[in-house]
């Protein structure tokens, strides 16, 4: 009796519930999978590049096909949490068609702000103003990562809003919701760190998992500026 109470209790899915989760698995495997094609320069240099953090100018200028691709990937996100379909691709390339143009301008600008900002704290590096301009060239060069990460999201999610607009309310809630944001740049520093550490297997089974947060926080904030 003992034993059929303890079999009883056992939850079981049914399968609706299995299909959503492999649904899901499923959708951020395409989803690392598309990242890489998109950006396969950037993906080719990374796994050849012994070190890669010498020569950051060269890969900050690669880095400028992520902000498309990551709109592809955001699109996807919003299609599973808003549609609840697994058609990963056709979501992924109808973000990057509709929003590409406007993310490549979002990732451009935060790109020349990280560069100004490495560049100048390695002129500064060694100087007496490096203890004091150090951590504001720190700041600005995250911060700028973070806005961009925030942008991104809500150019897929309002898709007739203007660059402006969305940069205006993603630097908001970068700074208003401050503790999103350093989730955002952990989860992207993860990344980045797997990638770096392990590029294939790293590329291939990491981005979706750690960027689909990245995108529901910044859905939630902006739902909730929507609703004041």
């Amino acid at each position: 009796m003992t034993g059929e109470r303890r079999k009883a209790r056992i939850p079981r899915l049914d399968h609706e519930s299995i299909d959503t989760i492999f649904g899901y698995a499923y959708a951020l495997l395409v989803v690392d999978a598309l990242l890489v094609v998109f950006n396969l320069p950037l993906a080719v240099m990374l796994f050849v590049t012994v070190d890669s953090l010498q020569s950051w100018p060269f890969f900050l200028l690669l880095s400028l096909t992520l902000a498309p691709s990551l709109a592809g990937a955001f699109e996807v996100f919003r299609s599973m949490r808003e549609d609840g379909r697994s058609t990963p691709v056709l979501a992924f390339l109808r973000g990057y068609r509709r929003r590409g143009a406007a993310a490549f301008v979002v990732g451009l600008v935060t790109a020349v702000v990280v560069a100004a900002a490495l560049f100048d704290g390695t002129v500064l590096a060694g100087t007496v103003w490096a203890p004091l301009l150090g951590p504001l060239l720190a700041v600005l060069g995250v911060g700028a990562i973070a806005v961009a990460l925030f942008a991104l999201a809500g150019l897929v999610m309002f898709g007739s809003v203007s660059i402006r607009a969305i940069v205006k309310a993603a630097l908001y809630l970068a700074v208003q919701r401050w503790y999103f944001s350093l989730l955002s740049l952990a989860m992207v520093a993860l990344t980045g760190a797997a990638v770096l550490a392990q590029p294939v297997l790293g590329a291939a089974l990491v981005p979706g998992i750690l960027l689909y947060p990245v995108f529901a926080n910044a859905q939630y904030s902006f739902s909730r500026i929507l609703e004041f």
